[in-house]
């Protein structure tokens, strides 16, 4: 709605005669979204509000006559990529990979004919989005892709981040507990590792994969920070590589949640000593993890 708003208001200038250049609409658009986000702001009495904006992001995939089920160099080179997606694409040529839609989303790089800021869309395709995310707190990118991959919530880790605490002089100016920072602290760089097909080793890409397994929440019941700290725990330790790897995503599911119901079992105070405390001891990892490791045992001595 925001978005067709300003359209709708770029509109009506020109039909009044003041037509919006391109090089001032980006500030023009930026000036538009800080009055939204100043003014949500603004309560008398102290009191915080919490602004959710929801915006569109140009599609990464080619419609209409432009779309094809698989592409060449040549297609990309025509539309002006930059060298260093197409230094990746001849690499996947090289290694007689097809440049199929499902491989480039992968690589995170848009298809020709998509329209997209990054390939033949220019800068003012995501103009709209790039000013309003420097204005807000933080932001989250719900991928096109992963929710074609059936991925619930459809959220990219490696393109979505918190800007709380930037610049503050606090001793802990961040967004989230120590907790989970002992746990995630390089998930996001595993991550956008083993989203390229070329360079990510095997043994990534099953890291990766019981990373993703873990951040997914197809039931919408709230899961508590000791619960999350827990499955991260298992994933980022390299615990469930073998166990998602051998399961499909049901049997991974349930999998997840027979975890979590044996180290409640286990140790009942646990998992709700974290969720209080916003911390994980050394202690209390190490606890975590044997617990995680009996269990899987016992998953495997089951199956076996």
């Amino acid at each position: 709605p925001l978005l067709r708003l300003w359209r709708a208001a770029v509109r009506v200038g020109e039909e009044l005669g003041r037509v919006v250049r391109p090089e001032e609409e980006g500030s023009m658009l930026r000036g538009f979204y800080s009055c939204l986000t100043e003014r949500a702001h603004r309560r008398l009495g102290g009191e915080s509000v919490t602004l959710l904006l929801l915006q569109p992001s140009p599609s990464v995939r080619a419609s209409g006559a432009a779309a094809s089920d698989a592409f060449a160099l040549g297609d990309f080179e025509a539309a002006c990529f930059s060298q260093r997606a197409l230094g990746r694409l001849r690499a996947l040529e090289a290694k007689g990979i097809a440049l199929t839609p499902p491989v480039l989303e992968k690589l995170g790089i848009p298809a020709p004919g998509s329209g997209h800021p990054r390939a033949d869309g220019g800068r003012a395709a995501g103009a709209h989005v790039e000013e309003l995310t420097s204005l807000v707190d933080g932001h989250i990118e719900l991928s096109e892709p992963l929710a074609a991959a059936g991925r619930s919530p459809p959220i990219d880790p490696t393109q979505s981040l918190t800007r709380i605490g930037v610049g503050s002089t606090k001793l802990r100016p961040t967004a989230s507990s120590a907790a989970m920072r002992a746990v995630t602290r390089a998930l996001r760089l595993e991550l956008a590792s083993a989203a390229d097909p070329v360079a990510c080793e095997p043994a990534q890409r099953i890291r990766a994969d019981a990373c993703i397994s873990v951040l997914q929440q197809p039931d919408t019941t709230p899961v508590s920070l000791g619960e999350q700290v827990a499955l991260l725990s298992a994933a980022t330790d390299g615990l469930l590589d073998e166990a998602v790897h051998t399961r499909d995503a049901a049997a991974t599911d349930q999998l997840l949640r027979d975890l979590l119901a044996a180290v409640s079992a286990a140790a009942p105070e646990l998992l709700p000593k974290v969720s209080r405390s916003g911390e994980l001891t050394e202690a209390q990892a190490a606890e975590l993890r044997g617990h995680t490791r009996e269990f899987l045992a016992r998953e495997e001595g089951q199956t076996g």
